[in-house]
């Protein structure tokens, strides 16, 4: 019986078994270490997953070491307390705790703690794989929190790292939101270089909603945003003294959408930066430039609308433009059939420059008759002598004005004239003999324009009488 029990009592010799184990968990503890130091994320993720296997082999080694009364198994003890203690901490500190705490937060709706939750992850833990869901979340957490300008930073580098699909609908709605915001805050700041930039990017988001989701709500919505966002970067150029970018904002509105709400107030702002434009050209002494520039006002659909201004703009243009200038301008408006350009530039040169009327009646006349010939009018009927009188050369014209309005004549032919009449009144003029194209309008938009090709021979005596005809 002693010689049992002294067996019983006798001490197992460690299996080589136990050796493997003992030393393959010793390099696991010492690969994690390393770990540790190289990247605290993989770390992190690695340590709960190596605890638990560790844990229970240890535990079973240890329990069967025990029996066998080896002195290892007090190593696997080691082992399992050590692993254990790691499994714990793990569910403490490094990604899983920042993350399950970040998420609470999230879901709370406490967007600012969240964030700095996710930022741990992001900034200390990078490769863990809770950096993608944090690197997402936080985009949202920014988005919702109302900074949209981080929002779009934390979006931009999920979709670069294929996260978030850019193509997603609901990406880019929030995407047109965050620059929409952004152009609207640098607006009231005062910040028009960036405020205009955030409205572009959001017009070209929407212009591409519209492009690939057409059946869509927001599709209907973005086609009456886009030329209002159109307009308010328009007004960024403008106050920044961008005109060039300012026009052709303005332009496009204008050209491409005609429906909308915003047209006639881009209009009248084209019309003030047309005039922007040309005084600074004008101030550069660019006096040709500045008057073109000046010319495009009267392509405008609403110009009508704002003579009050177009006056008050065209002397601060017009009033010290060298005549050789006007004259040149008005030439070059004319061979290329731009009537009305070249009779306002006729007619400006006039005003400020009455020594020159004899110069450009000729032109004025031309133009007049032009317009008229390509307008709804009246014809002027051949009259017949009134009687014959003795003038060689010459022909006699009585015209009365019988309308409530100003009468204005523009003879063309062997000679060039413009004649004036007030209401209910006539005159009497000589005019060379021969063939005339004659135009003639009443100051007002209601009545329609006399034109006509009139034959006055010499030695002859016409009337020529005029009344209104209305539209």
């Amino acid at each position: 019986m002693n010689k049992f029990m002294y067996t019983y009592r006798r001490r197992g010799r460690v299996g080589p078994g136990s050796i493997f184990f003992a030393v393959l968990f010793t390099l696991a503890a010492i690969g994690l270490g390393c770990l540790l130091y190289l990247d605290r994320g993989r770390f992190w993720d690695l340590l709960p997953l190596v605890s638990i296997i560790i844990i229970v082999a240890s535990l079973i080694l240890a329990v069967f070491n025990f029996v066998k009364r080896t002195a290892i198994s007090y190593i696997f003890i080691l082992f399992f307390i050590t692993f254990l203690s790691g499994l714990i901490l793990s569910s403490i500190f490094g990604p899983f705790a920042a993350y399950n705490e970040a998420k609470k937060n999230f879901d709370a709706a406490q967007y600012h703690e969240s964030i700095d939750k996710f930022k741990i992850i992001l900034d200390d833990y990078p490769n863990s794989k809770y950096a993608d869901d944090a690197l997402e979340n936080i985009s949202y957490a920014y988005y919702y929190d109302s900074s949209y300008k981080k929002a779009i930073l934390y979006f931009g580098k999920a979709i670069e790292q294929n996260i978030i699909q850019p193509s997603d609908f609901e990406i880019k709605n929030i995407f047109a939101e965050c620059y929409l915001k952004l152009a609207e805050n640098y607006y009231n700041e005062k910040k028009y270089t960036e405020s205009a930039e955030n409205y572009l990017n959001t017009i070209e988001i929407l212009s591409d909603i519209i492009i690939n989701f057409p059946d869509t709500n927001e599709a209907f919505i973005s086609t009456y945003k886009i030329p209002e966002y159109l307009y308010n970067t328009a007004k960024c150029y403008r106050y920044n003294n961008n005109l060039d970018s300012a026009i052709e904002t303005l332009t496009n509105i204008i050209n491409n959408y005609p429906e909308s709400k915003c047209t006639a107030d881009a209009d009248l702002l084209l019309f003030s930066t047309y005039f922007d434009k040309s005084m600074e050209l004008k101030n550069s002494y660019k006096h040709k430039e500045s008057v073109e520039e000046f010319l495009k006002i009267l392509d405008l659909e609403y110009q009508s609308n704002y003579d009050y201004m177009l006056n008050y703009y065209k002397e601060k243009i017009f009033s010290d433009v060298p005549p050789d200038i006007l004259n040149n301008t008005a030439k070059s408006m004319y061979q290329q059939c731009e009537y009305e350009k070249a009779l306002f530039v006729c007619n400006a040169a006039v005003d400020y420059n009455p020594e020159l009327e004899e110069e450009f009646t000729q032109y004025i006349v031309n133009c007049k008759i032009k317009i008229i010939t390509s307008s709804n009018h009246d014809e002027i009927k051949q009259p017949k002598p009134a009687r014959k009188i003795y003038s060689p050369e010459m022909s006699r014209l009585v015209i009365e004005n019988n309308a409530e309005f100003d009468l204005t004549i523009y003879f063309g032919g062997p000679e060039y004239r413009i004649e004036k009449l007030e209401p209910d009144s006539k005159i009497e003029i000589e005019i060379k003999a021969g063939k005339y194209s004659i135009a003639a309008e009443l100051e007002t938009s209601e009545a329609i324009p006399y034109l006509g090709i009139i034959t006055y021979e010499e030695n002859k005596k016409y009337l020529q009488p005029f009344s209104s005809v209305t539209n």
